[in-house]
């Protein structure tokens, strides 16, 4: 994709959601997906970003599909968050499904006819993937599913759930991969959590009992569920790191157009040296955030970069663009002082929004056992 293409999908993401979000971010739509709001996005491309162009979608590179999200979520986390799960979902069935799978799901993803969710989260089950006791029991016309999962994005508004369960017997173990429709019998979605913040990004709970699948609905070989979910955290990571880098500049900009204009003691709060310094440390961290983004994003889009290089460098720009993000947010809200702890000034939503961002996608506590993992592999 040439920058010149890029451009114009960034320009069209910016006009897009600043006239489309802010219709949706009222008390009646909060703990939804707002359809319409989905249809919009999909309309322009946003619901086919990882998709390739034989299936509909916008085939972009990952350094694209990074910036798409934080121009997103400069105006609202929540739809940057369900579409970029979403986009998860769909590179997992455009890198690992079959032809036949591909075919039937890909342009509905594309298209945004379907909404898609990723379920591997369990009560006892979250960085520690292999904790999970959902199980798939097979039959003879498919999987048997029963367990449950929580914390799930979108459950409830999604037409389809990317699941892993145990397929474990006497023989060996190991988990699977499964693509299950929201329709199927035996799966039931539990009232929408509420929230600290990311009132537009709704999870709930769903629930398998003895939920049928066809074989079709295995992703992947059987057993290698922990690899297919794997291979999807390096983007993940990426995408979340950019939305925190546009929440952190919601946050600046904000900060900055209020005290410029805000006065006390007979001039502007622009002309304190000590908010100046706090200003210049948000603008840092920001500035530091987006090249450690762009940087894993690249990583990502060269064929030659290692797996070692990608894990490192996405779990670096994910742990330190969502630190920065909570660090200023916060000091957004004290840069604005009594407004910024009232709602109608937004800054207290940018900073509730910021402390999801650092445990999802691997609590920052992960991503620094990860990074000190590969150093030291490194030197090794």
């Amino acid at each position: 994709m040439s920058d010149e293409q890029e451009k114009l999908i960034l320009e069209t993401v910016t006009k897009l959601c600043t006239k489309e979000i802010p219709r949706f971010q009222s008390a009646e739509h909060y703990n939804t997906v707002p359809r319409d709001l989905f249809s919009s996005l999909s309309t322009a491309g946003l619901s086919g970003l990882a998709i390739p162009e034989r299936f509909g979608g916008l085939e972009a590179p990952a350094r694209t599909i990074a910036n798409v999200f934080e121009r997103i979520a400069s105006i609202d986390v929540g739809p940057a968050i369900f579409l970029s799960v979403h986009a998860m979902v769909a590179g997992l069935i455009n890198r690992h499904g079959s032809e036949e799978q591909k075919g039937a799901l890909l342009p509905h993803l594309a298209s945004g006819n379907y909404l898609a969710a990723f379920a591997l989260t369990e009560p006892s089950a979250g960085s520690d993937a292999s904790a999970i006791t959902t199980t798939a029991t097979q039959t003879n016309d498919g999987y048997s599913l029963s367990g449950g999962k929580c914390y799930i994005t979108s459950a409830g508004f999604a037409d389809l759930y990317l699941v892993f369960a145990n397929t474990s017997d006497s023989t060996g173990s190991g988990m699977s991969a499964f693509i299950i429709p929201s329709d199927t019998k035996g799966l039931s979605i539990g009232a929408p959590e509420k929230k600290m913040g990311a009132e537009l990004s709704p999870i709930a709970s769903i629930f398998f009992e003895e939920a049928t699948v066809p074989h079709s609905a295995l992703l992947g070989p059987l057993h290698h569920g922990f690899s297919v979910a794997l291979s999807g955290l390096a983007g993940g990571r990426i995408n979340i790191a950019a939305i925190a880098n546009g929440l952190s500049q919601a946050a600046l900009s904000k900060a900055l157009e209020h005290i410029k204009e805000r006065k006390q003691f007979g001039k502007a709060l622009s002309e304190f040296q000590g908010l100046q310094f706090m200003l210049a440390d948000m603008y840092q961290l920001l500035e530091a955030s987006r090249l450690l983004t762009i940087q894993a994003a690249t990583h990502l889009d060269n064929a030659e970069s290692s797996q070692e290089t990608i894990k490192l460098s996405s779990s670096t720009a994910k742990c330190f663009s969502t630190d920065a993000a909570m660090k200023i947010t916060t000091d957004a809200v004290q840069l604005l002082g009594g407004a910024g702890y009232i709602r109608e000034y937004d800054v207290e939503r940018y900073m509730r929004d910021a402390k999801m961002l650092q445990i999802v996608e691997g609590a920052n506590q992960i991503q620094r056992m990860i990074i000190a993992k590969e150093l030291l592999q490194q030197d090794s």
